[in-house]
């Protein structure tokens, strides 16, 4: 089986992990990264609060040295697939050679394909990257135009979902494994923004959130969505501007959490 580098709070990984178990394909799970508190060092002089910094397993490191979650390791060659959206593209044709019997991931249809590679960047820049944002900008102005945005990209997703009951027609695809680690963590809002900070459910939204729940109700999204309340605490070091993960570091340099870099995050 492939030996698969992840972590149970990471919503970058679940899209992965949705993949496998859609397919059921075998693999290794390793719990390749993780938290550790101690003082702050990046760039902020003067700053004495402890933060929260990730740890990074060696073999992860090995197999992917930039050390992201998803990894996927094949280990009779040595061979790594990462970036989560192309592990679950990678997961859905390795599943299809080998014989799957479950919808794939991609749809058959060549404009489909094309529509998901299309849609899948779009909504990790415009629904996925704003989380982070919403959670890591400290005033309150920064909070709401950063929710506001997110609001206004979950209707353009609405809007072209349309009546279909997953984006790409009858069977899930690329773009709702995509959105929905984060549309299920939307939750988190309102516990540290406020009640201003819930999804609405007016208008085109109201498909989004019919989206939404049948979305939680597929086995393959229900079995990998982490513990609520565990990971409400998880993420409080966000909230309170003391992660120091890539994603919150190139947020607090006022790039988009999809921006990070390597080298300067």
């Amino acid at each position: 089986p492939l030996r698969y580098f992840s972590a149970w709070f990471c919503p970058f990984a679940q899209r992965c992990t949705i993949a496998l178990e859609h397919h059921r394909l075998p693999y290794e799970w390793v719990e390749a990264l993780g938290w550790e508190v101690r003082k702050s060092t990046v760039g902020e002089e003067g700053r004495s609060e402890e933060a929260a910094y990730h740890w990074k397993s060696e073999e992860l490191l090995a197999a992917n040295p930039s050390g992201m979650v998803p990894t996927l390791l094949e280990p009779r060659t040595g061979r790594a697939v990462h970036e989560s959206l192309v592990t679950v593209e990678f997961v859905d044709e390795v599943a299809r050679a080998h014989g799957s019997t479950f919808p794939p991931l991609m749809p058959e249809d060549a404009f489909q394909r094309a529509k998901a590679r299309v849609w899948a960047p779009w909504v990790n820049a415009k629904c996925c990257s704003p989380y982070y944002s919403v959670l890591c900008k400290q005033t309150r102005a920064e909070q709401k135009d950063a929710f506001d945005g997110l609001v206004s990209s979950l209707r353009t997703f609405a809007r072209e979902l349309g009546d279909r009951p997953f984006f790409c027609g009858d069977e899930v695809s690329l773009v709702d494994v995509a959105l929905i680690p984060w549309a299920y963590r939307f939750y988190v809002f309102p516990t540290y923004r406020g009640d201003e900070f819930v999804i609405p459910r007016d208008g085109e939204l109201g498909a989004y959130h019919d989206w939404l729940q049948r979305m939680l109700d597929l086995p393959a999204v229900a079995s990998t969505v982490p513990d609520r309340e565990r990971y409400l605490e998880h993420i409080r070091k966000y909230a309170t501007n003391s992660a120091r993960s890539k994603v919150a570091n190139a947020v607090r340099r006022g790039a988009a959490a999809h921006e990070y870099d390597d080298e300067r995050d």
